[in-house]
């Protein structure tokens, strides 16, 4: 009973410290003057799923059920998506200011067009690895190719039909798409058909490694996704 309970008041207290962590992480986003960095608010995020995971597992075990860490996969998903779409369409610091209140001419409007719309595939990729500017490429390269890797373990884990590489390359295409034209509505950033390329290549690519049987074990024990817990 009382190592029960042990267990039980540790799996509250950890989660009791992932909302501390996450409330600092939505104050963050929230709040104009209280800014912090990407990598600040990974740390957030991470540290507060962490701590949540930890939480979830102590409860599962102690009761014998795994629902409370499927509960936190949900929950690992709505806070990833928070994180993808505040820094795609909200984010000062990635100048994501939108353009509201601009008084548009016809000459404007062109520009606009041509500077932030891109419907040809490998057009921007190659305008990268062609320029001198390698740091540039890798930030914009690279962090396209890895931002949408979360879905390639969270996806899966959730759903079954998530499982099929065909199911799951069209969601991440859906949601990509859906963000794509956002930004470009909202004046928030560019309509990209590569970012759409590079997000949904980063997100297969990690499919693709979870779907290695070691891996997929691994992580289903992680979890406490098999019968027993």
């Amino acid at each position: 009973m009382q190592k029960l309970f042990n267990k039980k008041t540790a799996a509250f207290g950890f989660y009791a410290a992932a909302v501390i962590l996450i409330a600092i992480y939505i104050t963050a986003d929230l709040l104009p003057n209280f800014l912090l960095s990407t990598a600040a608010r990974l740390v957030l995020l991470c540290g507060g799923c962490l701590l949540l995971w930890a939480g979830g597992f102590l409860l599962a075990k102690s009761s014998g059920n795994n629902r409370p860490m499927k509960v936190n996969l949900w929950i690992f998903l709505v806070l990833y998506l928070a994180l993808f779409l505040t820094l795609t369409l909200f984010d000062p610091m990635w100048g994501r200011n939108g353009g509201f209140g601009i008084v548009w001419t016809e000459e404007l409007f062109d520009a606009y067009i041509n500077n932030s719309l891109n419907l040809v595939p490998f057009r921007t990729i190659a305008a990268y690895l062609s320029s001198a500017d390698f740091k540039t490429a890798l930030i914009n390269l690279g962090g396209n190719f890895v931002c949408l890797m979360p879905l390639g373990v969270l996806l899966p884990l959730i759903s079954e039909k998530q499982n099929r590489a065909g199911v799951f390359l069209i969601t991440c295409a859906a949601a990509v798409a859906a963000v794509e034209l956002l930004q470009f509505a909202t004046l928030a950033g560019s309509c990209d058909i590569d970012d759409l390329i590079l997000n949904v290549g980063g997100a297969f690519a990690v499919f693709c490694i979870v779907k290695i049987k070691k891996v997929n074990e691994i992580l289903r024990y992680i979890f406490l996704l098999e019968k027993g817990v």
